[in-house]
Order: structure tokens, then sequence, then C-alpha cells
């Protein structure tokens, strides 16, 4: 049924039957993936039928997602300008579709924020980790802190 219906080929990255890799070869029995710490896996095809297949490399363009968490005494447009430079620092995004930074929810320890741009899907791994320094150096720029969870701790004293 994989060699009729083609959900993957050699060469795209996949998620098959829990493992994460780059197809390398499809039989008629099995499908042989390399992960990315140069692991050959070789799965039964009979296994993957049945199983949730996510082809990574599928669409030539991906959507980039890095949440992060900001100081509650943060000012919120302050804090959306900066992201919003921080996306604009970025040179491996696509202009369309358009980067969004989307305010996601007032967390236990931070005001949440989901910043978002495309890129290529070759692109994908280095637009990443192009965002993530993007967004450190705007916020550290503006002066805006990562707050990291925090619980306080109160002793009664003894009756």
């Amino acid at each position: 049924m994989l060699l009729i219906f083609r959900p993957y080929k050699i060469g795209d990255v996949v998620n098959i039957a829990g493992n994460l890799g780059k197809v390398f070869e499809i039989e008629l029995f099995t499908t042989a993936i390399d992960t990315f710490d140069n692991r050959r896996f070789i799965i039964p095809n009979s296994e993957i039928f049945g199983a949730v297949i996510e082809n990574i490399t599928y669409h030539p363009v991906r959507r980039v997602d890095i949440e992060v968490g900001t100081d509650y005494s943060a000012d919120i447009d302050k804090t959306r300008h900066a992201l919003e430079t921080a996306i604009s620092t970025v040179s491996l995004r696509t202009s369309d579709p358009e980067p969004a930074v989307v305010l996601t929810g007032l967390g236990a320890s931070s005001v949440d924020w989901s910043v978002r741009i495309w890129a290529r899907g070759n692109d994908f791994g280095d637009a990443k980790q192009a965002l993530i320094r993007a967004v450190k150096i705007e916020l550290d720029r503006a002066r805006i802190g990562i707050p990291y969870p925090q619980m306080d701790v109160h002793l009664d004293k003894p009756a």
C-alpha cells in the first residue's frame, strides 16, 4: 500500500512508527530511515501502514515557532515591539505567509508569547536558531527579562 499511495519518498524527513529520520530506502516489506545521529532503522511496512506518518519535508515552506516568557513587569507594547524587531533581523524568513507575534497566555511566572516566522524547509533549522538568537538579543536590548519558574516557600512557626 505504501508503494501505491507514496506518502513519502527517498530523501524525505519523516516521523514514522515513532522514528524520526531521513528516508534512505523503500522496499516491498521494509522502509529504511537514517536518524540525525547517524543510526539506521529498518521498519517493517506493516508497522508503518497502520500508524500515523508525519512527512516533515512535504511542504516547501514551514512555520518556525519560538515560545518565550517575559517578566510580568515588562510593558506589553514594548515587548511586542522587541519581538517584532527580532523577526525583522532573521534573513532566512520568507515574507509570505506573514510572520506573527502572538500573546498566548499569562503563565505562573511569565507573560507567554509565541514568535512565528515561515522559512523554506531546507532552512528550517538555521532559521529556528537565528530566531531564538534574535529574540534573546532584542529582549536583552530592551531590558526585558525572561523569568524562570519560581516558588515562594513560607514556613509557619511551630505552635
